[in-house]
């Protein structure tokens, strides 16, 4: 299943480069040249990623990405500033309260590929791992070392193979689809090249 990724931007050719930088089949790429338009369809997308610029049409990207964060399900959502050359970020709204990471355009294609595929994954990734143990009566008084349960308040080993083979098979699974995903982009230039 492809990243789903917005990229909203009123410049034509970042309109253009959004779909060479993310690359089918990893990604799809919503494209919006204003905030209003994208605020009324990310819901029904639900994307993995937003790209937003600092300066939109009708409603700018820091009230864009206010109201994007204010909305529970995409709190977590990683969100990307663009912002140009020649602009500052400004000094009563900072940027970094709003948005995950804010990169200058013309942007490097790469490292923007790069940092919402590392946005993505820190963002989804577990938070927990199944073997950290599970302390008795909450946090562990001050100097003293904490007291892991007993094994007969602990879950039997079946559940613990199941829920560790469960994580296991998940994390094998996404890493088949990223290569997968990159072995056919690979392919696909290679193709268009020959």
């Amino acid at each position: 299943m492809p990243y789903k990724i917005i990229v909203a931007d009123p410049s034509p050719s970042v309109q253009k480069a959004a779909p060479l930088v993310f690359p089918e089949p990893e990604f799809r790429v919503y494209v919006f040249d204003d905030g209003a338009s994208l605020l009324e369809a990310v819901a029904e997308i639900g994307p993995d990623a937003l790209i937003v610029s600092l300066t939109l049409p009708g409603r700018e990207g820091y009230d864009v990405a206010r109201t994007l964060r204010s909305r529970k399900e995409l709190a977590s959502t990683p969100l990307i500033g663009l912002r140009g050359s020649f602009e500052g970020l400004d000094g009563d709204r900072t940027a970094p309260a709003e948005y995950d990471e804010v990169l200058a355009k013309p942007f490097d294609s790469e490292r923007l590929a790069a940092a919402v595929r590392e946005l993505i994954a820190r963002k989804t990734g577990p938070a927990s791992l199944p073997e950290e143990p599970v302390w008795r009566g909450g946090k562990p008084a001050p100097g003293a070392a904490p007291q892991a349960l007993p094994s007969k308040e602990a879950a039997p080993a079946a559940d613990v193979r199941a829920l560790v083979r469960e994580e296991v098979g998940g994390m094998e699974h996404e890493i088949e689809k990223r290569v997968r995903a990159r072995v056919l982009a690979d392919l696909k230039e290679w193709m268009s090249k020959s």
